[in-house]
């Protein structure tokens, strides 16, 4: 058989199966998996979450910009997590930001409870001054849940073949923007950080990426 003739044979044969899946609807009109920043639902939870949980830090009209970390008074790499946090509040001028720490060990859950509890002033926190006493809030759990929360909505992922992995990073930051549905999810990532300062530079150019318009139309 002529070798156009094979080939014509099979093009409408081709042609002839697209049109029956197209006429079956196989091939619907959206995608069947949604980018997860596409999911007002879970953007409302996060932030009513935030907004509850959380220090606010500063206001500002361009969205919301929230700051998890775990928090450790004897850690070496203290002294670095403040001066980052310190930075970052400057870097997300025009953004309201919660800032949303918490703590494993006793001597820092009572001192981030004087923080939660209005005790401590996010000034002098953020200076490094120490008080010394006896404090509770049931905030600092709740800043753990919502680490966890975000962490699935925005961080999860499944490899093939096994089963869906969900990390909690010392340190995060989640962006929401006003003007877009785009969301911007940064956690330190083990192996691409090795400080709190590598990990602020993403967060940096996160805020810069978002300014200057990314996620307006597609990310």
């Amino acid at each position: 058989m002529n070798n156009w003739l094979i080939f014509a044979i099979a093009l409408a044969a081709t042609a002839a199966v697209l049109l029956a899946t197209i006429a079956t609807g196989a091939y619907g009109k959206e995608p069947a998996h949604k980018p997860y920043w596409e999911d007002p639902n879970r953007r409302s939870t996060i932030l009513t979450e935030a907004s509850s949980v959380g220090i606010l830090a500063q206001r500002g009209p361009q969205g919301v910009v929230v700051v998890g970390y775990r928090d450790q008074l004897n850690a070496t790499h203290r002294t670095e997590l403040l001066a980052v946090l310190k930075e970052l509040l400057k870097a997300a001028e025009g953004y309201t930001v919660y800032l949303a720490p918490w703590a494993t060990d006793n001597a820092t859950r009572s001192y981030l409870a004087m923080l939660y509890n209005g005790q401590l002033t996010l000034s002098d926190y953020l200076q490094g001054k120490v008080e010394n006493e006896t404090a509770t809030s049931p905030k600092i759990d709740q800043a753990w849940r919502l680490a966890n929360m975000t962490a699935n909505a925005y961080g999860s992922y499944q490899p093939l073949g096994a089963r869906r992995i969900v990390q909690i990073p010392p340190i995060y930051v989640v962006i929401f923007r006003n003007d877009t549905a785009y969301v911007v999810y940064e956690p330190f990532t083990p192996g691409r950080d090795k400080s709190f300062t590598d990990w602020f530079q993403w967060v940096k150019t996160a805020l810069e990426n978002l300014r200057s318009g990314q996620g307006k139309v597609t990310p």
